[in-house]
């Protein structure tokens, strides 16, 4: 397969330091798969928010409920499968009227330009 090797393709040879990376990634980077957040869920009070978290039913509209990656409120870091998963056994609880585990809030990942770093 040498024959058919020219090298790397992108970001290309020229981009070797951290911040070229992240330049390369801010600048040339985007996603066409798993696009999720388009039924963002949150309390009525959030005017962008579409499904209620604690029923997964959407604002104002009798009996539907929303359970797949539309809802989730920010896109994850890694693969969306495990979150949907997570969010159907969540939902089936809630329909089943299970009562739910008590909220354990963990930091995440979010990447900060050394110009907005704190």
């Amino acid at each position: 397969m040498r024959q058919f090797n020219s090298g790397e393709l992108s970001p290309g040879n020229s981009v070797r330091t951290d911040q070229e990376i992240l330049d390369w990634v801010a600048r040339d980077a985007e996603t066409a798969l798993h696009p999720c957040g388009t039924a963002k869920m949150g309390p009525a009070s959030d005017k962008y928010a579409v499904v209620d978290p604690l029923t997964m039913k959407v604002h104002g509209v009798e009996g539907l409920r929303v359970v797949d990656a539309s809802a989730m409120p920010y896109v994850t870091n890694g693969n969306i499968y495990a979150p949907v998963m997570m969010m159907a056994e969540k939902a089936a609880d809630l329909i089943l009227g299970k009562q739910p585990l008590d909220a354990e809030h963990r930091e995440f990942y979010r990447h900060q330009a050394q110009s907005e770093a704190v």
